[in-house]
C-alpha cells in the first residue's frame, strides 16, 4: 500500500452549499493550517492525516485516543490531526492548504506513504483530495462521509444505484451531492489504484448514502459498525481499518 494546487471548477462546486453557514460558525482560515501531532514524527514511517467533521477540532482525535490504537498494534504509522474547519471549505482553500502545509512537507521530510482519514465532512474532504491529487496518497479512509442531501440519494436509489444514475450535464454550484456523485458514479473509488476504505455507524443519518458508496467498493474495504454519527462509532471503524488494512506494518 505504498503510493504517495488548488480546486478545479468541478471541485469548488462540491463546497458551495457550505457558504450557507454563518461566519461565526465557520472559523477563520489560518495560513499555514494548524496541525496537532498525535505521535512523534518519525519520517520513513507512514503518515496518516486526520480530518475532522464540520464543527469539530483536531483535539477530538486525541480525546478518542486514536494514536493508542496504532501503538497497540505495533504499526509504524504517525498521526497528525488537522484543524480543517468549515472556514477552509467555505473559502475553497482546504485542498490547497492540505497539500502545501501538510502533504508536501511530509513527503519532503521523508514520509513515503501518506494516508488521509476523515470523519463526516472530513471524509468528504479526503475523497476530494483523492480526486484532485491521486498520486499524493496511499489511500483514503472515509468515515461516515457526507455525500449529499436526501434528494440526490433518492434520485440515485431510484436509478438502481450509482452505476445506473446519470449526472445532469449542468450541475449548479450549490449542488454538492450531484457533483461528488458525478465522480463517484464513474466507479473511481472501486477502480482507482489508490484504495478507498469506508466505514460508518448503521444508525447514522448518512447510512443510506454510505451504503450506496459501499456497493462500489470491495467488501473487504467496507466497515459498517453499530452506532451513530459520533466518535463511538468512528473509533470502531478506525480500529477495524487498522486490524484489516494494517497500514505500514513493517515500516522501514
Amino acid at each position: 500500500m505504498r503510493r504517495f494546487t488548488t480546486f478545479t471548477a468541478a471541485s469548488t462546486a462540491l463546497l458551495a452549499s457550505l457558504l450557507l453557514a454563518s461566519c461565526a460558525e465557520l472559523g477563520t482560515p489560518a495560513v499555514p493550517i494548524r496541525t496537532l501531532e498525535l505521535t512523534p514524527r518519525r519520517p520513513g514511517n507512514c503518515l496518516v492525516v486526520l480530518l475532522p467533521g464540520r464543527f469539530a477540532e483536531p483535539e477530538g482525535f486525541a480525546n478518542a485516543r486514536w494514536a493508542d490504537s496504532v501503538f497497540a498494534r505495533g504499526l509504524h504509522a504517525d498521526l497528525v490531526a488537522v484543524d480543517a474547519h468549515l472556514g477552509y471549505y467555505r473559502t475553497r482553500t482546504i485542498i490547497e492548504r492540505l497539500k502545501k502545509d501538510v502533504v508536501d512537507p511530509a513527503r519532503a521530510a521523508g514520509y513515503d506513504e501518506i494516508w488521509i482519514a476523515g470523519t463526516s465532512l472530513g471524509g468528504l474532504g479526503g475523497l476530494i483530495y483523492l480526486k484532485e491529487h491521486p498520486g499524493d496518497v496511499a489511500g483514503v479512509v472515509a468515515i461516515a462521509p457526507f455525500l449529499g442531501d436526501e434528494k440526490v440519494i433518492d434520485e440515485i436509489e431510484a436509478a438502481g444505484g450509482p452505476v445506473g444514475w446519470r449526472a445532469p450535464e449542468t450541475i449548479a454550484d450549490d449542488d454538492v451531492g450531484r457533483t461528488i456523485w458525478s465522480w463517484l458514479s464513474r466507479g473511481r473509488p472501486g477502480a482507482e489504484s489508490v484504495p478507498v476504505y469506508l466505514g460508518w455507524g448503521t444508525s447514522d443519518g448518512f447510512d443510506r448514502s454510505n451504503r450506496l458508496l459501499a456497493g462500489m467498493l470491495p467488501p473487504e474495504r467496507v466497515y459498517p459498525v453499530s452506532g451513530k454519527h459520533d466518535f463511538g462509532a468512528w473509533t470502531l471503524v478506525w480500529d477495524e481499518f487498522l486490524d484489516r488494512a494494517r497500514p505500514y506494518e513493517g515500516g522501514r
